[in-house]
């Protein structure tokens, strides 16, 4: 039999409805009591991966479609690099941003934007959204305070967005292009382009302070990564709360090797003497006979000392031709002096022994003689 529904149940989801609506007045009144939303933290070092992701997918994208022009003048495609850069910046921003979806490093690293400025109010706030989507079938884990709720950015605050990442970064670059181009900084001192040179000093200048002081700002609150996003209130929460973060060390652990055994490798190779090193392996070495130019100096060359070969680079024809002393072989100037000069005790490739000077060969005219 069908009895009468007990007064705490709700037989349909009209009833429901009415029931939330009622209760309402009584919910917000107990939301205005708290302190507001659950805040939540999101790491540092996800939203600065996120950008250098974003910047580098950028790098590979802007490489890629500058292929596309490789066989159009050079001198064009500088010409016109500020208007394909905002093209492709354009592009990026119009299917990521502009559509409601993360960037690619923000997706790779779970982030996506939330408008800051609805969340500054109390809790009531996030109640009124909930009221509206009353007749949506919510599911269960958006209707917790875990920190994660919010709306996306507005469609004032992504065209703000574009204007401030893609077409102000245009104008700048155009901007400064055009300065270079006609030397506005080398012009009078009360010039127009003099003058527009020393404001967009000034403009630069600024902005690198407030670069900064966001920064800091960013390392101290967590939030807000670049000057634009504060001014917005655009703000990098997670996408979802129960995604684990993807944590592998293999990378970071070999950029550290490679970083460490450059730096030692940069600092060790300065005080390493490679000639003299080489030098002493060769004299260790068997060594083969090698036909040289052992003829008068002063006398006409034959036809083997015309086509000798310097030992040390192997170029053909010497370039500005000296002789070793005591062997009399053949070098080029800078390669036999570079070589004396990094080792004193340096030996002569063709037959071993110690170069004690340097002279001038001349086929008919005499030499002079340059001691080390």
């Amino acid at each position: 039999m069908s009895g009468s529904p007990l007064p705490g149940e709700v037989s349909s989801d009209q009833d429901w409805q009415r029931e939330f609506f009622n209760a309402l007045p009584e919910l917000e009144d107990l939301a205005r009591r708290r302190k507001g939303l659950r805040e939540v933290t999101v790491m540092r070092a996800s939203q600065l991966d996120a950008a250098r992701l974003d910047n580098e997918l950028t790098a590979m994208l802007r490489e890629q479609f500058m292929r596309i022009f490789s066989l159009f003048q050079p001198r064009l495609i500088t010409a016109l690099q500020p208007e394909l850069t905002l093209f492709l910046d354009f592009l990026i921003f119009r299917f990521t941003v502009w559509s409601g979806r993360p960037t690619p490093g923000s997706a790779l690293m779970n982030l996506r934007y939330r408008n800051e400025r609805t969340m500054n109010g109390s809790a009531a706030t996030s109640l009124e959204g909930m009221s509206d989507r009353a007749t949506k079938s919510p599911t269960p884990d958006r209707w917790g305070h875990s920190g994660l709720e919010g709306a996306g950015l507005t469609r004032t605050q992504r065209s703000m967005y574009g204007l401030g990442a893609v077409l102000l970064r245009y104008i700048w670059a155009r901007t400064d292009q055009l300065a270079a181009t006609q030397h506005w900084g080398d012009q009078p001192r009360w010039s127009w382009g003099r003058i527009m040179w020393r404001v967009m000093r000034w403009a630069e200048t600024g902005v690198k302070l407030a670069s900064l002081l966001n920064f800091l700002l960013f390392l101290r609150h967590g939030k807000y990564r670049s000057v634009l996003e504060r001014l917005l209130g655009a703000r990098l929460v997670y996408s979802k709360g129960t995604m684990a973060r993807a944590l592998s060390f293999e990378y970071l652990n070999r950029q550290l090797v490679w970083h460490e055994l450059s730096e030692l490798l940069l600092f060790l190779l300065p005080l390493i003497n490679v000639a003299r090193i080489k030098a002493l392996v060769m004299s260790h070495l068997p060594r083969m006979s090698v036909p040289a130019a052992t003829s008068s100096i002063s006398g006409p060359p034959s036809s083997s000392a015309a086509h000798q070969q310097c030992a040390i680079c192997g170029a053909s024809e010497i370039v500005v031709p000296y002789i070793a002393l005591p062997c009399k072989h053949r070098f080029c100037y800078y390669c036999l002096r570079a070589h004396t000069q990094s080792d004193p005790d340096y030996r002569c490739p063709h037959c071993g022994a110690v170069v004690t000077a340097l002279r001038r060969w001349r086929s008919t005219i005499g030499s002079m003689q340059y001691p080390l």
